[in-house]
Formats: C-alpha cells, sequence, structure tokens
C-alpha cells in the first residue's frame, strides 16, 4: 500500500531538430583552355598549305583525322560539357541544400 502513494514520472517525448553543419568547400580553379588551331588540308590546297606551315612554324608533322573521327571528336566534347554543366548543377544544389537559413537560425 506504501508503494500507491509514488506515481510513476510522465515521460515527455520532445523533437528537436538538428541541421547538421556540413563545410562547402571551396570550388576548383576555373579551367584555362589554351587555344588550339585546326587546319583543313587537301589535295588542292597541300602545296601551300606545307610552304606557309613550314615558314611559320617550321617543321611539319602530320596528325590525321577522318571526317568522321572529327565528328565523333566534336559530339564527345559536346558530351563532356553536358556532364560538366550537369555535374556543376548538382553542386549547386547540394551546396544550397546545406547552406545555413538565416529563418531557421534559433541561436538568437
Amino acid at each position: 500500500t506504501g508503494c500507491s502513494t509514488f506515481r510513476e514520472p510522465e515521460i515527455k517525448v520532445v523533437t528537436q531538430i538538428e541541421k547538421t553543419k556540413v563545410p562547402i568547400v571551396a570550388r576548383p580553379k576555373p579551367i584555362d583552355l589554351v587555344d588550339t588551331r585546326v587546319y583543313v588540308v587537301t589535295k588542292d590546297n597541300y602545296e601551300s598549305f606545307v610552304k606557309e606551315f613550314t615558314e611559320e612554324h617550321g617543321e611539319l608533322a602530320y596528325v590525321v583525322l577522318s571526317m568522321k573521327d572529327y565528328e565523333n571528336l566534336a559530339i564527345n566534347i559536346a558530351d563532356l560539357r553536358r556532364y560538366i554543366e550537369q555535374q556543376t548543377e548538382i553542386i549547386v544544389y547540394y551546396e544550397n541544400a546545406v547552406k545555413p537559413n538565416p529563418a531557421d537560425d534559433t541561436s538568437k
């Protein structure tokens, strides 16, 4: 009978939301591409090309692409550009998601 005077303490559940602070790292330095020249040489302009090129650049060397390979190179570069742009959008999304929100600041 003596135990009936002691009541069990009331348990209160309090939900508190804490936003994890994730540091936002600096973006990589932008790329600085170097200009690249592509010369189109045909049998009609070969002689003049060789003369002008060797006068301007000295030694002559060949790196040859078929028209199909050149198209593939252009498609690959465009795909890389698309991929980089999409990755940038994802990074911006997550940076905004973890950025502190002044309206949620309860430490005032």
